[in-house]
């Protein structure tokens, strides 16, 4: 009985196999998509590819396919393009079109569902946000009202180095202290606010929270996932210190910068 039952479940899952890459080219002949690698149900090309989507594989892949190749990862659909005149088509002629970035379920946490200027449709909210960030930063206003405060940063960046012993001898990371530069710039013109030193203790906070957002947001952890929503639930405990981290991150704003001006 036990072998009955083994075999007919064998045999569903060919039929269903079967029936997916059947339906798959189907598909393919219906839509005219790009030649790429044989997809196999539910995974699509990922177990073949994996995270690794370098320039370097995906050279290799385009010898083998052609300048526009399609790569079916789970559920979603990647279009590979490595000719300089297709890319031009799709970067420039057609740029509307292919402006929006995907959004994932990483960064629906840490942009609202697509409500920063980065990962939001282009679109109206899209030019809003771009005037939003356009008109503090990088007008020629700006520039003229905050000249003279970036130049003292830069001149501080020379004296701290002067300063340290360690820069004749030894060297010194100059990324580091560019980073403290750089944050003073920006909260100089959000927030009236300067770090004192790259040990002061808020900067060293928002600059952890900052590089813990980069690295969840950039991780090849979560792909499968968003690949395949069938596997979401097993992302629960990745999403939950993402919302964690964000709710954090926006408790440190909120009780340095934004209450403090009320």
């Amino acid at each position: 009985m036990d072998l009955l039952l083994l075999e007919k479940a064998l045999l569903g899952l060919f039929a269903a196999v079967t029936l997916a890459i059947v339906m798959s080219k189907l598909r393919g002949k219906h839509f005219k998509l790009p030649p790429g690698p044989l997809p196999v149900p539910v995974f699509g090309n990922w177990l073949q590819v994996g995270d690794d989507l370098n320039h370097r594989n995906l050279t290799a892949l385009a010898k083998r396919f052609g300048d526009i190749l399609l790569l079916r990862m789970g559920v979603r659909n990647l279009v590979v393009v490595s000719n300089p005149e297709l890319a031009r088509e799709v970067l420039h002629a057609q740029g509307v079109e292919f402006g929006s970035r995907t959004r994932n379920v990483v960064f629906d946490i840490f942009t609202g569902k697509g409500q920063d200027m980065v990962f939001t449709v282009y679109g109206d909210h899209w030019r809003k946000m771009r005037r939003i960030m356009t008109v503090p930063f990088f007008t020629n206003k700006v520039v003229q009202q905050n000249r003279q405060g970036w130049e003292d940063e830069a001149r501080q960046v020379v004296e701290d180095v002067k300063r340290d012993t360690k820069a004749a001898t030894e060297g010194v990371v100059l990324r580091r202290r560019l980073q403290l530069m750089m944050y003073n710039n920006m909260y100089r013109i959000m927030f009236n606010y300067r770090f004192q030193s790259m040990d002061d203790p808020l900067f060293n906070k928002l600059k952890a929270a900052n590089g813990e957002r980069s690295r969840l947001a950039q991780s090849f952890e979560y792909n499968y996932g968003d690949f395949i929503p069938i596997l979401r639930p097993f992302l629960r405990g990745y999403l939950k210190k993402c919302q964690e981290l964000k709710d954090g991150r926006l408790k440190l704003f909120d009780d340095h910068f934004v209450s403090s001006k009320k």
